[in-house]
Parts: structure tokens; sequence; C-alpha cells
């Protein structure tokens, strides 16, 4: 089998609604044609992989994909046309009485099902005698389900549920402001259970996007038996220990303590023993003193098939240059992070094209003083403080290049750390980045919001963040190695 990770890109008219339509097909020797109304789907590319268990094809939206949506004339409007024809999608199709299309938030499943022939004669309905085959069934449609008790429906749909979509739990450690797990809270897949952090506007802002299971608590307190059994553990240990950007302050005990909280997160996955965990850092977690912490992950999670990569966010779909080391230890066998091939590079202009007036942290921004905008006048799209006049500013030589550095519209963004502390500039406008602007640059939707007590707080969380590019290949990373012992076959 092959097994291959798509990167998803965004994709409007799905990423606003969960559910759109639903619609039955007949089946078809030819292979799988559907069309949809919604003329924004026109010209969009797509990948697509079968769910072999449940019998399901499901198609995601991706910019690189090998698949392209047709047009179809109706009347004086065209719609969208999906055609595939693959071998394996003809068998699929062929061998079922008919086919339901969901289109959903981020993907479109077609569902295939044999005709019920089958009377249940009691009103315990019996998973053998209602199926002949998996996939997501609506229990009203069974032949004498109006017959039974709620609870019983509530237990056959229980049962359906458990047998038919397998959901692995997460933990999340180190959970910051949830940029990692919010990515994963949007697949169906997963099922965050616990997250932990010990800064409270962070705490604020998970709640808010993703869950009430957050514990604002330092993780050096954080007992195994408080998780709940998972499946993946997924973190980011502190990574201002280990930065560049941190410098001038590495040999600080602030910054030794900091690097030194890989141990607690390697004491609760081990003592959790999860399928899968990551870490995830800045590349520069791999060289610290002379590769300690990596050695530590190696020495006390020797058990685990352990992956290591450093992933650049423009790179997989992203509209930065940001870099994170990614470390992927699994139960299974060795695993290969697979290389992404992009023909389109998103720059700054594609992130900020997409922040309006209707974003939560869209007037959250710091205003600069006078003197400060006569400063930043001087400095060019891609210039940084040495473009501004020695007499208007003393800067040391050692002064970093991200001071004062102003975006390129065209050009993806240098990483995002706290922008206020490094003046990040609007590509025109002399000030620096809105929240918002920088949440899109981050690869967030306007449905996230960010929470806190002071702007700075806001600043500094998403600063702390991965990219939701990133988080997607890491997600799907992980996915990848789960469905490979579910029979899930995935194509592109």
């Amino acid at each position: 089998m092959r097994y291959n990770i798509t990167i998803i890109s965004h994709w409007d008219i799905l990423s606003e609604v969960k559910l759109i339509m639903n619609k039955k097909l007949r089946k078809s020797s030819r292979g799988l044609t559907f069309s949809l109304d919604d003329n924004e789907l026109i010209g969009t590319k797509y990948r697509y992989f079968i769910d072999k268990k449940n019998k399901n094809i499901i198609i995601i939206p991706d910019d690189s994909g090998n698949m392209t949506v047709s047009r179809k004339k109706s009347g004086k409007k065209f719609k969208a046309l999906y055609d595939i024809r693959s071998k394996e999608v003809k068998e699929l199709c062929s061998t079922a009485d008919y086919l339901e299309v969901d289109i959903r938030k981020d993907k479109i499943i077609v569902h295939t099902y044999k005709k019920i022939t089958k009377k249940v004669k009691s009103n315990v309905i019996r998973l053998d005698d209602i199926l002949e085959k998996t996939g997501e069934i609506i229990l009203s449609d069974a032949v004498g389900f109006s017959n039974i008790s709620s609870l019983e429906k509530n237990i056959c749909t229980n049962t359906l549920t458990s047998k038919l979509s397998q959901i692995y739990n997460v933990a999340s450690l180190f959970s910051g402001a949830g940029l990692l797990d919010y990515t994963f809270s949007k697949d169906e897949h997963f099922n965050i259970v616990y997250g932990v952090d010990f800064d409270e506007n962070a705490c604020m802002t998970y709640k808010e996007n993703i869950g009430d299971h957050i514990v604002c608590k330092d993780i050096r307190n954080v007992l195994p038996d408080e998780i709940p059994d998972i499946n993946v553990c997924i973190g980011g240990p502190c990574c201002q220990g280990y930065s560049n950007e941190n410098r001038h302050n590495e040999n600080s005990i602030e910054a030794l303590n900091k690097r030194l909280l890989i141990e607690d997160y390697l004491r609760i996955v081990k003592a959790k023993n999860p399928d899968v965990f990551v870490i995830e850092n800045v590349p520069q977690f791999f060289t610290k003193d002379n590769g300690i912490y990596i050695s530590k992950v190696f020495e006390k999670l020797s058990s685990y098939h352990i992956s290591t990569a450093v992933i650049e966010d423009d790179k997989v779909g992203g509209y930065s240059t940001r870099k994170r080391a990614i470390i992927i230890g699994n139960k299974y066998e060795t695993f290969k992070f697979p290389s992404i091939k992009l023909s389109i590079v998103h720059t700054v202009r594609d992130a900020l094209s997409k922040v309006t007036s209707t974003w939560y942290n869209y007037n959250d921004v710091t205003k600069p003083s006078k003197s400060t905008i006569e400063k930043i006048s001087f400095v060019p799209q891609g210039g940084n403080w040495q473009d501004i006049p020695q007499e208007l500013h003393k800067f040391k030589k050692s002064t970093h290049s991200s001071t004062y550095r102003r975006l390129s519209w065209d050009e993806p963004s240098p990483t995002i750390t706290n922008w206020r502390k490094t003046n990040l500039l609007h590509p025109d406008e002399n000030r620096i980045l809105t929240v918002a602007e920088a949440s899109a640059i981050m690869g967030l939707d306007k449905e996230f919001k960010v929470m806190g007590k002071s702007l700075n707080s806001k600043q500094q969380q998403i600063g702390n963040g991965v990219t939701q590019a990133i988080s997607r290949y890491i997600k799907n990373c992980v996915l990848s190695i789960l469905n490979k012992n579910q029979n899930i076959i995935c194509f592109g």
C-alpha cells in the first residue's frame, strides 16, 4: 500500500459551513461523476483517497492536487463537476446500490451503500441485520428503527459510531493558545481530551476556540493519572530556551529551566504510552547544548520508532518562512516524512487579503508614536533597521535583522515571534501588524479569537504558536501513521 500525505490548502467555500448538502447518486460502472451548484468551486484542484474499511471516497481540496474540478453547463449557469474514473473508484462504485454525497466543512465524502433487504423481527436492531457494509448510516432509514425506544436508538447510534469511525484521543502538553490543537480539533478523526498550559491568557484563548478541557497549570505539577487514556500526545515544549531569537539570554537560569521542561513531556509520554507522540520546536532543539535534548528523546522513549525533520512553513502551503523541528514517535514502524512540492508559494498579500473588519482582532494593534512613525517611514519593503538614519536611532551592530523589518507584499513573511518587540511592519502602512494580520499570516481563519487581558499577551500568544500549514502537515502525518493500521489507502 502507498500512503501519501496531502496538505490541505484553504478552500473558502467549504471552510465556513459544517454541512452544506447531502444528495443521492445512482451507481455507475464508469466511476464517480457528480455536480455541485456552487460556481465558486469551478477550477479548484483536489485530491482524493479511498477509505477501504468504510468504503467511502473522500475528496479534499488541494491547490497542488492532480485532479481538477470541471465545468458543466446547466441552463445559463455553470456547475462544478467532479469526475473520477480510476480503477479503484470504478470497482467501488459499481458494487454499490446507491451513493450519497456529503459536503462537509473541509471535505466531500462519497458514501457507497447497499440496499437493506433483511427485516428486523424485534425492536432490538442488530448491526448484522442492517448492514452489509460499513459506512455512515442514517439509522432513521433502517427497517424497523421507528419501533425501538430512544435508549435503544442511542445504543445503536453509539455502536455504529464506534464501529464505523475510528476516533483517536489526543492529549496536548504545552498547549499555549492552541494553534497546534486547533488543526487537530477540526478533524473528525481526533478528540482532544486534555490540554495544559501555565499561561492564563493563552488558556482563555484555548477555551474560546477549542474547548474547556484545557487546564491552567504548571506542567511540572501534572501527574499522568490526571490525563485520560490517549492514542496521541502532542506538544511544543517552551521554545524560548532553544531559539536564536533568545540568544542574548540563552545562558540564563530561566532559559535553562525552560529547556529542562522537555523532561516533563517525556515523563508524561512514557507514563501514558500513546501510540504516537509529536514534539514541535525551533530547529535549534536538535543542536542546542551539543544535541543533549534530542538525545534525551531518543534515550527515554527508546521503545518508539522516532523520526525527525525540519519543516518550513511556506514549503507546506503557509505564508511565512518560519521553520520548525518536528519529532514524531510511533509504536509501529519507521515513519518517513513526506516531501511536498508546491507549484505556488503563498505570500503576505495572500494572507492579508483575507483580513477584513469582521475579524475579532481587527483593531488590536500597538499604535506608534510620532518618533517611531518617522523612523519606520524610511524602511522600504524588505528593509529593516539598517535603512533608518543613524541620527534617528542608534542600533548596535549585533541588532537582529528582524528588527524594524518591513514585510514585502509578494514574498512570504519572515518568522513571526512577538512582532511588537521587533517592530515587524506592515508592507505599506507605518505601523506594526495587527493581531488579526499576524493571525492570518500564521494561517488562522477569521473564526479564531485571540483573547487576553492585554494587547501584549495577545501578540505573544500568536508569536509562540505554530503555523496552521505546519500544524496540518503534522496532523496529516499522525493520521497517516494511525490509518495505516485501519486499511486506508491514500492516492495522490
